[in-house]
This record gives structure tokens, C-alpha cells and sequence, in this order.
């Protein structure tokens, strides 16, 4: 079923950057290197919070931003290509449809160990608060195993104040609206080193939703690009996509503020490695591999239970937690995610049913 939602035939999607006529749009259709990349992220972020391995395992998270950024930007503009306006309410129905039910399931599993005590942990996640409590509160999440889902917050928060927005950047001049995403994501940056210098405490530049959201924006910027230029599936993209992460992540072990410097250049470098991705360069063909992407399927849920099952097997048994972990997020899959994304195929336009069946429609970490 989802692949039947691909845009035309494999050889037509390896040129998906090319160039587009005025406000006209190809549909990205499935890609599934963009499921590898997802893999690759959650294999990072499970690495760092089970073995401390990588310890730049944390830059998963910044590419995870920047996919839903390129993703939910390039699915809103092919909707408004195809009938000349974004239905709101069909947008935010989809994201809780397919976001939601996996997060309540969490939720309530947890309510029901914690028998409770874990009532306001619940109500702040549920909410979507987590980067904000982190950022600005006194953290109750730090050692909650919901921590990690502060997120998940950033995501909603983006979903929700976006659509929006893109649409009064629609009625904009064709070129202006790229224009103003380079120049917020300058902003983000240059208010990043500014707080960092004036002794913002760590939690308010990791979680902080101002200064996270630079991934989201480069996305969002990369997803208008593939609208306006033509990028042929080439050696050289490969590589500029695999040196420009290797550099990124290199640079954030060896600096202390690597929050502050690096993160704006790996979020450059996903964007390089997310265009490879849909360019169907040599890459490409590697993030395409079953294994990963399998992984990457199943990597929204993976990412909601890993941390709750690492605590409670314990945090001396990581393989048996790993084990444990994947085998309860691909029965939230397939079991949770997988039937309230085949309800939404039954109503709606084409474009909808089309849209949601794509399986490269953005999810958050």
C-alpha cells in the first residue's frame, strides 16, 4: 500500500530535485532512504542514551527536526500546488491521527506503573510542555524516562504554529519566502551564541524552543529549494553529504559548546544529507537497504519506549532492553500507528488519502 503511493516510476524518482514551474510542484511520493536516514537517527539516539555511544548520538534528534521540517514543508506545498489552498483542519487531523495514539498508549502504560506518582510527568508530556519545563522550569523531566520527549513538544509546537505561517508566506512574492527562512535561520543562530555568552545554563540551549528550532527551519528551507533548483543524483552530492556530517559530528566531540557551534552546522549538513537522500544518489541506495529501513519504520515508536523499557529492565542490561524495546515499538506499530493511519486513508480527497499513504510523511522523534 505504500509504495503504491510513490510518484512515478524508481527512475523518475531519482531526480526528485529538479526544476519546477511557477508554484508547481512533483509529488515526493515514498522515498525510502528517507526511512534509512530515520533509522540512522534513532540508532544514534539509542546508542547514546544505552552505552553513551556516540556521545554525538544527540545530533539524531537535529536530523529528525530537520526531515519533519523538509517533509510536512514539501506535503503542504504540493497541497497547495494541487488545489490552491491548505485545509488546516485536514492537517491537524492527520498529525493527531498519526502521532497521537502511540504517545496515549505511553502514557497511560506508564500512568499505570508509576501507579500515579507519574500523574504530572503525564499531564506535561501529554500537553506537549516538555521543552519548555525544561528549558525554563525546574525540570521534573530530567530524571523522568519521559524525559527524552521534550521533543516531541518542539515537533508539535512547530506542526501547529507552521501551516499557518506558510500560507501568508504563500501569498508572498515567489522568492521571498526562502529569503526569510535563511534569514530566521541566521536569527536562531546568532540568538543562540548571544544567550551562550550572556550564561544561559545549558538546559535553556538544549531544550529551549527558540533556539532549537534552526533544524526545523533549514528543513523548511530545503523543501522550497527543491521546488526552484535542479540537483542531479551524483558522486560528489554523496560525499559533500557524508563529509559535511562527518566534520559536524567530529567538531561537537572535541568543542564544549558544540550546542552553540555545531549544531547550526550539522543542521546544514542534514539538509546536504537529506537531499542526496531524495536525489537518489549512491547514498540513497544505501539508506534503502531493508534493515534500515524496517528500523526507520518503527523508529517514532522505538523512540517513545526505548528509554521507558531501558528503566525498567535496568540499565545494567541494555541488549536484553534493546531487545524488549524494539519488539513493544514494532507491536505499537503495527498494532497502534499502522490501524489509525489506514482510517484516515478511507475519507478525504485524493490528495489526503495519497498524502497520508505516503510513508514519507513526517513523524517526530
Amino acid at each position: 500500500m505504500e509504495r503504491l503511493a510513490a510518484a512515478g516510476t524508481p527512475d523518475e524518482q531519482r531526480s526528485t530535485f529538479s526544476q519546477r514551474g511557477h508554484g508547481a510542484s512533483v509529488r515526493l511520493g515514498y522515498v525510502p532512504a528517507l526511512d534509512g536516514l530515520r533509522a540512522l537517527a534513532i540508532a544514534a539516539v539509542v546508542g547514546l542514551h544505552y552505552w553513551n555511544v556516540p556521545e554525538c548520538g544527540g545530533l539524531g534528534v537535529d536530523l529528525f527536526f530537520c526531515l519533519s521540517g523538509f517533509l510536512i514543508t514539501s506535503l503542504l506545498l504540493e497541497e497547495h500546488a494541487e488545489s490552491g489552498a491548505i485545509s488546516l483542519k485536514n492537517f491537524y487531523g492527520r498529525r493527531a491521527r498519526r502521532l497521537f495514539p502511540a504517545l496515549a498508549l505511553l502514557l497511560v502504560v506508564y500512568l499505570a506503573a508509576t501507579e500515579g506518582r507519574g500523574l504530572r510527568t503525564v499531564v506535561l508530556t501529554g500537553f506537549y510542555a516538555g521543552n519548555i519545563v525544561r528549558a525554563f522550569g525546574d525540570d521534573p523531566l530530567l530524571k523522568s524516562p519521559l524525559g527524552h520527549l521534550w521533543s516531541l513538544a518542539q515537533e508539535e509546537q512547530f506542526y501547529l504554529l507552521w501551516p499557518a505561517a506558510l500560507l501568508l508566506l504563500l501569498r508572498l512574492r515567489r522568492n521571498v519566502a526562502p529569503i526569510l527562512l535563511a534569514l530566521l535561520f541566521v536569527a536562531v543562530t546568532v540568538w543562540r551564541v548571544l544567550l551562550a555568552h550572556h550564561g544561559a545554563s545549558s538546559a535553556r540551549l538544549q531544550f529551549g524552543p527558540d533556539v532549537r528550532a534552526d533544524g526545523m527551519v533549514a528543513g523548511c528551507l530545503l523543501a522550497f529549494l527543491r521546488t526552484r533548483i535542479s540537483i542531479k543524483p551524483t558522486d560528489a552530492l554523496t560525499a559533500a553529504a557524508v563529509w559535511t556530517v562527518a566534520i559536524a559530528a567530529f567538531f561537537s566531540l572535541l568543542l564544549p559548546d558544540w550546542q552553540v557551534y555545531v549544531r547550526p552546522t550539522f543542521n546544514l549538513a542534514a539538509c546536504v544529507l537529506v537531499a542526496a537522500a531524495v536525489s537518489g544518489t549512491g547514498l540513497a541506495e544505501a539508506l534503502s537497504i531493508r534493515p534500515l529501513v524496517s528500523l526507520g519504520k518503527i523508529s517514532y515508536s522505538l523512540y517513545l519506549w526505548h528509554l521507558p523499557v531501558l528503566v525498567a529492565v535496568g540499565r545494567d542490561h541494555p541488549w536484553p532492553a534493546l531487545v524488549a524495546a524494539v519488539a513493544v515499538s514494532w507491536l505499537s506499530y503495527r498494532f497502534v500507528e499502522q490501524p489509525f493511519r489506514r482510517r484516515s486513508h478511507r475519507g478525504g480527497s485524493r490528495f489526503h488519502r495519497v498524502e497520508v499513504a505516503a510513508a514519507s510523511e513526517a513523524h517526530p522523534l
